[in-house]
């Protein structure tokens, strides 16, 4: 199905965005044509960001000996108390 926007009817009402993703192109580049252009902080590219160093075996190590601690202790403790 083919059809023209008459140019008198230029989008009476605002479009939401689901709307023009199923629209025919002709409003699709006209919705688009009316848009403002992005501001200039928008158009600056952004740096590279620093990779993430992943744990290493020590610090592994740690929170393994830590979580245990946390687990034991207290059940050690109370078994000593209790004795």
């Amino acid at each position: 199905m083919d059809f023209a926007i008459a140019p008198d009817s230029l989008l009476p009402e605002t479009l939401s965005p689901e709307l023009v993703l199923v629209s025919p192109p002709e409003v699709k580049r006209l919705a688009r044509s009316l848009l403002s252009p992005p501001p200039a902080a928008a158009r600056v590219a952004v740096a590279p960001t620093r990779s993430v160093r992943e744990a290493g075996a020590v610090e592994l190590a740690a929170v393994w000996l830590f979580c245990l601690a946390m687990t034991l202790g207290p059940l050690l403790f109370t078994a000593i108390a209790t004795s």
